[in-house]
């Protein structure tokens, strides 16, 4: 009897390290494509906000020149006015 109590006691911290070890080599090969996966969606992620700051840096800026050109427009014309032919 103390022989085969002796045994699982050995044993047992063998089998529960093994179980653990299986268990996460499982999940991690279970979850390998989503774990490949990561660093594409990562990057992807990454360009599109490089992208849509870019953008906006682009459009503020176009924006800014259609404004310059638009009071240089105005102003053109404000002087255009004021200048009333002599005769």
């Amino acid at each position: 009897m103390r022989g085969i109590k002796n045994f699982f006691h050995d044993i047992n911290d063998i089998v529960l390290a093994l179980v653990i070890v299986v268990v996460a080599a499982g999940i991690i090969f279970w979850r390998m494509q989503v774990i490949m996966k990561y660093p594409q969606e990562m990057a992807k992620h990454n360009a599109v906000q490089v992208e849509q700051q870019d953008e906006a840096k682009s459009s503020s800026a176009s924006d800014k020149v259609a404004e310059d050109a638009d009071k240089t427009a105005a102003d053109k014309t404000a002087n255009d006015k004021d200048e009333k032919p002599k005769g």
